[in-house]
């Protein structure tokens, strides 16, 4: 049954996009390979040309434009280090060989002539941040991969946008060498003045606090909506680069808060990204692609056997990128969602121009799924075979706890977790430095904070101080790297029921109830300890589990019932005056 209602049709999206990224958070992979086979499955009963007409095209162009300045207002210039080299080559010379390849391979396994080959080349060159940030997420490569392929990711949607809509206006005007320089110039040129101008603009009301709070969010959007739609009327895809530039303006300059406007675009991208991904597999002949599945794959193959590594290779080449980083990097060409929408508005513009747009639509949707399929399932692989990728997350944060913090922490380093302490007193400080242990001493609302849980690995984060918006606040932050189901704490129940139930965020306690902060602190100043213990030891009475920590991966395990884990593993118990580690004295 095909759905015909438009509103109907949009809640139905949202709704699967929704659920398929549920279900790659949960399978930790890629949410466009979910996205597009929602999408493709979806075709039967959802036709997006009939159901929002002309407006679709528009709507497409506006998304991926919040898509870029989300991924603009991600590139920090402090944060690109060494990787600025191979960066420009990869967007400049990278993408000139890509393009080459692209087009030659194309020339040669479809019938198509030499100007739809070129223009086909062109879109094959985009990957993004829609396909390139998640598989980050997941992969967790070390620097200066993670770097690389970010910057790159982000930037090379413009460049090959903008190189597209050159090829398409040249094929269509038939156009010489001189004058599609010219467009080139004109159309990065129109999309760079019109990203700085709108970004000084805002920046400078958000300094002068001309805008009220309440409306930042809004305006920031409409400045976006308007920088792409004023860029786009002096140049077909200067929309593109102008967002990306504001994005990055954005995120680089220090006159004005903006950590607000960019995380509210961060979950707004979210549901942008699943609604477009859907709606462009549903526009997908299926039996088009059938048809071309032979060439595609040719091409698919080329461009990961071939393109890819002679990119990499070329624009790498007499950096300080490494060996190993440069083998990672060349395992990764995914495609993403402006690959797949650039290639079906220029099909309806040459549609409309009376030229026949062939197998561009199914060739580059093919190729899209195809590359994010072995991104999605091959990368994580790369990384461990090449050793660029990051251990698993499995640190803990402990907020505040004084002692009792410091006994954890040194539990836990015994047993392999990594650890850092937030908040702690001035003395507390010393006492944890005099261990060993790591403490962040820094803002925790600064970006510093965020980076430093990243790089540590930290999964979980623990709250002990006992002060309300210390422990809160600390949670909050963290919570944006660990997901707010990785909170716990100790909290009394006589004063935090209301105020839990009020938050974002709701930490589960890691110990019964009446173990209250203070309650905890006044037992170990009077001499209660902290001990680690085998899980078959973990019986003797008058010790209460804190946590248990998995012998095989090292992952810590908070507010689990000892009954239900191996033998083997390890438990982390408080007790009455013991901290002697007996397991690992054992052994």
């Amino acid at each position: 049954m095909e759905i015909t209602n438009p509103l109907t049709a949009l809640a139905v999206i949202m709704l699967a996009a929704s659920t398929a990224q549920w279900l790659s958070a949960r399978l930790r992979l890629p949410s466009v390979l979910f996205l597009l086979a929602v999408g493709v499955a979806a075709s039967p009963f959802l036709d997006p040309d009939e159901l929002f007409g002309e407006l679709l095209f528009t709507a497409v162009g506006l998304g991926v434009a919040v898509l870029l300045f989300e991924g603009g207002a991600s590139l920090k210039w402090r944060s690109i280090g060494s990787a600025k080299a191979p960066v420009i080559r990869l967007v400049t010379l990278g993408a000139l060989l890509t393009w080459a390849i692209a087009a030659i391979v194309t020339s040669l396994v479809l019938d198509v002539d030499r100007g739809l080959a070129l223009l086909i080349g062109a879109i094959l060159i985009v990957s993004g941040p829609t396909v390139v940030l998640p598989l980050l997420r997941v992969v967790r490569p070390r620097e200066p991969s993670a770097s690389i392929l970010r910057w790159e990711g982000i930037l090379i949607d413009p460049v090959g946008a903008g190189l597209a809509i050159v090829v398409l206006d040249t094929l269509l005007e038939e156009r010489g060498i001189q004058e599609a320089l010219l467009l080139i110039v004109t159309t990065f040129g129109a999309g760079l003045l019109v990203g700085l101008a709108f970004s000084i603009v805002v920046i400078e009301a958000l300094r002068l606090r001309l805008i009220p709070d309440h409306l930042q969010v809004n305006l920031t959007l409409a400045v976006v909506v308007g920088s792409y739609a004023l860029a786009n009327l002096m140049r077909p895809e200067a929309g593109l680069v102008a967002v990306t530039v504001l994005g990055m303006a954005f995120a680089n300059q220090r006159r004005a808060p903006s950590a607000h406007i960019v995380e509210f675009n961060e979950h707004l991208g979210a549901t942008i990204l699943g609604v477009l991904f859907i709606v462009l597999g549903a526009r997908v002949d299926l039996q088009a692609v059938w048809d071309n599945m032979i060439p595609s794959l040719i091409i698919i193959a080329v461009l990961v056997l071939i393109a890819r590594p002679v990119a990499v290779f070329a624009s790498t080449a007499g950096t300080s990128v490494d060996a190993r980083h440069r083998r990672f990097l060349m395992t990764l060409a995914p495609r993403g969602v402006v690959a797949a929408a650039v290639a079906s508005l220029f099909a309806v513009e040459l549609d409309h121009a009376g030229v026949d747009p062939g197998p561009l639509v199914p060739v580059v949707f093919t190729v899209v799924v195809g590359t994010v399929a072995l991104a999605g399932f091959g990368a994580k692989t790369s990384a461990r075979r090449f050793r660029v990728a990051r251990p698993e997350a499995n640190g803990v944060a402990l907020i505040g706890g004084g002692p009792f913090a410091i006994g954890l922490a040194r539990e836990l380093l015994t047993a392999g977790v990594t650890t850092i302490h937030v908040g702690l007193s001035d003395e507390d400080e010393r006492a944890a430095a005099e261990e060993g242990q790591l403490v962040y001493q820094g803002r925790l609302d600064s970006e510093e904070f965020s980076e430093a849980m990243t790089e540590l690995g930290i999964r979980q984060a623990v709250a002990l101080s006992g002060i309300d918006h210390l422990d809160m606040f600390a949670l909050g932050q963290i919570a944006e790297v660990v997901g707010s189901e990785q909170l716990y704490g100790l909290f009394d129940p006589s004063r935090q029921q209301e105020d839990l139930a009020s938050q974002v965020i709701s930490p589960v306690s890691v110990l019964p109830n009446e173990y209250t902060p203070e309650r905890v602190h006044h037992l170990t100043e009077s001499g209660v300890g902290v001990r680690t213990v085998i899980a078959s030891w973990a019986g003797l009475p008058g010790w209460l589990p804190i946590c248990g920590i998995d012998s095989r991966t090292f992952q810590v395990m908070f507010n689990v019932d000892p009954d239900q884990l191996a033998d083997d593993d390890l438990i982390i118990q408080i007790g009455p005056g013991l901290s002697t580690s007996y397991a690992y004295r054992q052994r």
